[in-house]
């Protein structure tokens, strides 16, 4: 199925949006010393809620059921970080990336805070990562960008992409669509959501 976007128009009155890291964590019974392995899990989980009156839940809800559960894929942004809060001077372009490094070109010449930590890149469509440390672009304008999670898919070359990044995600229950109505006719919905991840 192919992924479909989340509208713009459906903002959510309460978000939650975070990595969550997978680690086991080991206790020695005899010393009480800890042990910690980080597995290769981390991904992007969301819980959006909306509050939505009456004339508006009959378009929330069908676009609910078109997803048909946790069978479809969702590109859902990060409605706390819809823009950079780097300046992103001059005309950046991705242009490659391994691991949790990006290396992008094309900045300002010497350009200070054209990223900041906490702002959004997307890699490619439905891969986001959070740039984790300030950046400031050298005397060429190229810039190399530590992000988290790492990457897991090959970055698109192009042009930075710093607005409305898109997750790749989908619903965590058959039940998304569980609302509750009060007077004077507004629906609940929370909805739950986790980053759909490649091998």
């Amino acid at each position: 199925m192919t992924a479909v976007l989340w509208p713009l128009s459906f903002q959510p009155a309460e978000a939650e949006f975070f990595i969550a890291t997978l680690t086991s964590t080991f206790v020695n019974p005899f010393t009480n010393q800890v042990q910690v392995l980080e597995r290769d899990g981390a991904r992007w989980v969301a819980r959006l809620t909306l509050r939505l009156a009456y004339d508006r839940t009959r378009a929330f809800e069908a676009f609910l059921a078109g997803l048909r559960g946790p069978a479809g894929e969702l590109l859902v942004p990060d409605f706390r970080r819809l823009e950079a809060s780097g300046s992103v001077a001059g005309a950046p372009v991705l242009a490659a990336g391994t691991g949790r490094t990006l290396s992008v070109t094309g900045f300002a010449s010497g350009a200070t805070g054209v990223l900041k930590a906490g702002d959004l890149i997307q890699t490619s469509p439905g891969r986001m990562h959070q740039v984790i440390e300030d950046i400031d672009a050298d005397a060429s304008g190229n810039a190399s960008v530590r992000v988290e999670p790492r990457l897991r898919d090959p970055v698109v070359v192009g042009p930075l992409v710093t607005s409305t990044v898109r997750c790749r995600m989908r619903l965590t229950s058959d039940e998304a669509g569980r609302n509750r109505t009060q007077p004077p006719l507004k629906a609940e919905y929370q909805i739950d959501l986790v980053e759909v991840l490649t091998p």
